[in-house]
């Protein structure tokens, strides 16, 4: 609370240029910030849209980047103009519901505009487990996503590999991506990669869980990726990327473009990374679930909405929007449209989703692995300790500059102080 109370302060400077926030007035529309941008912006529009003509008018502010969403969500806050709705991290609302800035989903479900028990039961409970704070819901699920592995198919023949058999453990990752690395001159420097990533925790987290590890301890008090099982899942991960010599480790998502052009066999994403794929690849493409560790586990990825206090007549109208967002058939064309999860189990019969993935069979193994999902951390302080998670350990591991034990701990450190702090 330190930490947040002198973030507040710093943070109410920084209003200026984001525009005024809720108001009590019912001529205004229903302000939602978002850091939706590209072909998941465009689709959001869309929706919008179509809502802001069928219902009520509801303004879509794009912030760009989730780091910019954040400091103008606390600017605007700290001012006492929030917004109506916004996506959230769940590690973010721990501190909104604390300052009492969040109107909590549980009333309006609750409410006569509410769902039902029924409706309730469609969610995929691993959506209500991370919307869930304090024993109320405070957020709701948004833009939800889970990791795929993606590859070509014609690359995975010409190395006389199944297409339709992608690996489906990390010994065979790591084989897979030998057999299909060429050095035709062996000057070590391929023509063409098993496989390429970006540096991100991302791929980390899921090797954790998959290892049967956790990104913090039973009561998210302090960080437990620093066990055994996280220095085993970052061996793995310094194996596959570097040591191997079959991969290659690129800036941003550089690794896409090398992938979209031949260069690449295999990359990890999320089930979003298709929309940005866009249909720009001259292979037969092939989508799957990440391969297993010890432990068959994924870790869902992506925000939730909040609503915040404004008016009671704002806060209705906002949540009226969620609610509608949320049922089954915009749930499954936002899905369809941005490869994110479909949010309610029915969702998965809609046509608009059965399209995609009968255009895109893997997606239903990657969807299914909401069965085994596991959450994200929805610790104050998290949201830091990720980002010294990917700077302070698995960036200098991945650049040659520390062993994985070394800096796993030291990073440890530094996110358990984040923690406390927080």
């Amino acid at each position: 609370m330190k930490k947040l109370a002198a973030i507040l302060a710093f943070a109410a400077l920084a209003i200026a240029g984001c525009g005024g926030g809720g108001s009590d007035s019912s001529n205004e529309p229903i302000r939602f910030w978002h850091a939706m941008g590209g072909p998941l912006g465009s689709a959001l529009d869309e929706l919008v849209g179509e809502y802001s003509i069928t219902h009520a008018p509801i303004e879509s502010v794009s912030m760009g980047k989730y780091e910019a969403l954040s400091q103008k969500i606390m600017a605007a806050v700290a001012a006492g103009g929030p917004p109506d709705l916004a996506q959230c991290y769940e590690a973010w609302a721990a501190n909104l519901i604390e300052n009492g800035s969040l109107a909590p989903i549980s009333g309006f479900l609750a409410g006569p505009k509410g769902l039902s028990e029924e409706e309730m039961a469609d969610f995929w409970p691993i959506f209500l487990e991370a919307s869930t704070h304090q024993g109320q819901l405070w957020t709701f699920p948004f833009n939800k996503s889970v990791r795929c592995l993606y590859y070509n198919k014609d690359m995975f023949r010409a190395a006389g590999l199944d297409p339709e058999r992608p690996p489906r453990t990390w010994d065979e990752y790591r084989d897979y991506a030998r057999k299909l690395t060429i050095d035709a001159d062996g000057d070590g420097r391929p023509e063409q990669y098993g496989f390429a990533s970006q540096i991100t925790a991302s791929m980390f987290e899921n090797l954790l869980v998959q290892n049967g590890g956790s990104l913090l301890n039973a009561d998210e008090t302090a960080v437990a990726f620093d066990s055994p099982e996280g220095i085993e899942a970052l061996e793995f991960m310094t194996d596959l990327l570097v040591r191997d010599g079959t991969s290659r480790v690129s800036q941003g998502f550089e690794y896409q473009n090398e992938f979209l052009g031949g260069r690449v066999a295999m990359i990890e994403g999320s089930s979003v990374t298709l929309a940005f794929l866009g249909g720009k690849y001259t292979f037969e493409l092939g989508i799957a679930p990440l391969p297993a560790g010890k432990v068959d586990a994924q870790l869902v990825a992506g925000t939730d909405v909040v609503v915040f206090k404004t008016s009671p007549e704002r806060e209705a109208e906002a949540w009226a929007f969620v609610k509608w967002f949320t049922e089954p058939a915009q749930t499954a064309r936002w899905a369809a449209a941005t490869g994110y999860l479909p949010v309610r189990k029915s969702a998965m019969t809609h046509p608009a989703l059965q399209a995609k993935m009968s255009d895109h069979p893997g997606l239903r193994e990657a969807y299914a692995q909401l069965e085994r999902a596991v959450a994200q951390p929805k610790a104050r302080g998290w949201y830091e300790g990720r980002t010294i998670l990917e700077r302070d350990a698995i960036e200098p591991v991945l650049r040659g500059k520390a062993e994985p034990a070394d800096a796993l701990r030291a990073a440890a450190a530094k996110a358990n102080e984040a923690l406390a702090e927080s």
